[in-house]
């Protein structure tokens, strides 16, 4: 599955809308309707378009501009037939203590992980500099559209990053995207894999990160589907746990009961040679311990297939 991220401003932009102007007298252009109907042509892309701050936003943090005018897109994108899977707003505005984009991009970490994206296989369309930075920050794959703009405008005389496409308008990106796709299925994924998500993120104040609304039944059931695995994986690691030290409350309890029996009670000779007695104890030890972590492991295996979860999936290049 992978992601494409848009920027609110691109798509106005796009259609010669100016980013500050009032949400009520928005009208998207065909070019740049036919445009996001053409990012969500496929299921194996999920579409998402991004309230945060740009550079030159004049939107206030809090006022509701933002999530307003994410709406008022949807509508109009849906209406032309395309689809919009989620919206992403930012309630901070780009606040000095913002987290949601930039330099620390929380908002494509948490749709990544809410709807099990890799980063490095998504896509960031983006209006500034600061959403070059993000997606860098990431892993993603940034591409600016100029929409009548200079690149210095832009990204200025010296921007921090050169390596990227940029597209005079929505319509080129989204071709840009599926050269780059038809790349990928020809010559395998060459981009570098990208950052983990830092682990302090899932633990941050909800207050401080940017909010997600999913929009579409096709993000709908895959963010069901995800946290329907992961709350049965931990069901089953709590349940693996339990029986791991049962099986070694149990294996403590036999080995204390034959060596008492060792002591105390002569056995026949033959189980001389079942016990392997004539090994040295510690490769009679080692050779259990192996034995054990295999049959071990043949449960685990054969416990997870029965709940068709596959520990490694295979990787088919296409």
């Amino acid at each position: 599955m992978k992601g494409v991220f848009v920027h609110r401003d691109s798509v106005l932009r796009d259609s010669h809308i100016a980013p500050h102007s009032a949400p009520e007298t928005w009208r998207l252009a065909p070019a740049t309707l036919e445009a996001m109907r053409s990012l969500a042509a496929t299921e194996d892309t999920l579409v998402f378009i991004l309230g945060v701050s740009s550079a030159d936003s004049s939107t206030r943090a809090g006022d509701g501009h933002e999530n307003m005018g994410l709406d008022v897109l949807v509508k109009q994108i849906e209406a032309a037939g395309g689809r919009v899977d989620a919206l992403i707003s930012c309630a901070h505005g780009g606040q000095k203590a913002c987290k949601c984009w930039g330099e620390y991009p929380a908002a494509l970490w948490l749709v990544a992980s809410q709807f099990g994206l890799k980063p490095d296989e998504c896509y960031v369309l983006g209006d500034s500099a600061r959403d070059v930075t993000a997606a860098y920050a990431a892993g993603a794959r940034p591409m600016i559209i100029l929409c009548a703009r200079t690149i210095g405008e832009i990204l200025g005389d010296l921007p921090e990053h050169k390596d990227l496409p940029i597209a005079l308008d929505l319509t080129t990106a989204v071709r840009y995207i599926a050269v780059e796709e038809e790349i990928t299925r020809q010559l395998g994924h060459t981009r570098t894999p990208a950052p983990p998500i830092p682990p302090e993120l899932f633990y941050a104040d909800a207050e401080v990160l940017p909010t997600i609304k999913v929009t579409s039944p096709l993000a709908q059931g895959l963010q069901s589907r995800l946290r329907r695995t992961r709350a049965q994986l931990r069901d089953m690691v709590r349940w693996l746990t339990f029986f791991v030290l049962g099986a070694v409350g149990l294996s403590l309890g036999i080995a204390y009961m034959l060596t008492h029996l060792y002591r105390v009670q002569p056995f026949p000779d033959f189980v001389y040679y079942i016990t392997l007695q004539f090994i040295p104890r510690p490769l009679r030890g080692a050779l259990f311990i192996l034995w054990g972590i295999g049959v071990i492991f043949l449960a685990v295996r054969s416990f997870f297939r029965s709940a068709n979860i596959i520990l490694w999936p295979r990787r088919h290049n296409s």
